[in-house]
């Protein structure tokens, strides 16, 4: 909830919509959120990767007749499959339209999207992929932040600095010791 709170003041989402409602005062807004979207080849895996980085950041609106997003508008009568799919932190919206197109919204997790009855929408709980260059790209990140750590050990022993850099690290391993999990024993 906290997490939506901030997403939401760093995105301007109040102010996003207020402006929204002046050059469309007709149109009711039901949900607003802070979003990263992107428009994707295809729908079929939600993943870690560079695309997430150069990702539109914005507000996603629903209003009773469509989705917008910037300069994006989706018409909810175009809507051929939408999945509602909660990951560790967020969701992704994700949705494919008549017309072929593919749509991803990172956002983070709001009851309002699952329960809204305007588009049907498949809810589902998961975990996001990693592309292999995002892999690749988290790997000689981590090794370059082990090097440093090493570095500014040997030479200035136990500091703050590698502190923290130690707490870099681990923060920074997180998402691939999530590959490492075992299943629970029962």
């Amino acid at each position: 909830m906290l997490d939506r709170i901030i997403v939401n003041a760093l995105y301007l989402v109040p102010l996003q919509v207020n402006k929204f409602k002046k050059l469309h005062p007709a149109v009711e807004v039901l949900i607003a959120d802070g979003t990263k979207a992107r428009m994707v080849k295809s729908n079929d895996v939600a993943q870690y990767e560079i695309g997430w980085a150069t990702a539109r950041r914005g507000v996603l609106m629903l209003t009773t007749k469509e989705l917008v997003c910037g300069d994006w508008t989706i018409p909810l009568s175009t809507i051929q499959e939408a999945t509602l799919l909660h990951i560790s932190g967020g969701s992704i919206l994700k949705l494919s339209t008549n017309d072929g197109l593919h749509y991803q919204f990172g956002m983070q997790r709001n009851s309002a999207w699952d329960e809204q009855k305007l588009f049907p929408v498949k809810i589902e709980q998961g975990a996001l992929k990693f592309s292999k260059t995002s892999l690749v790209l988290r790997l000689l990140f981590l090794l370059w932040v082990a090097y440093l750590i090493g570095q500014s050990y040997l030479q200035n022993g136990l500091s703050l600095g590698v502190i923290l850099m130690l707490i870099l690290f681990i923060w920074s391993c997180s998402p691939l010791l999530q590959l490492l999990r075992f299943p629970k024993a029962e």
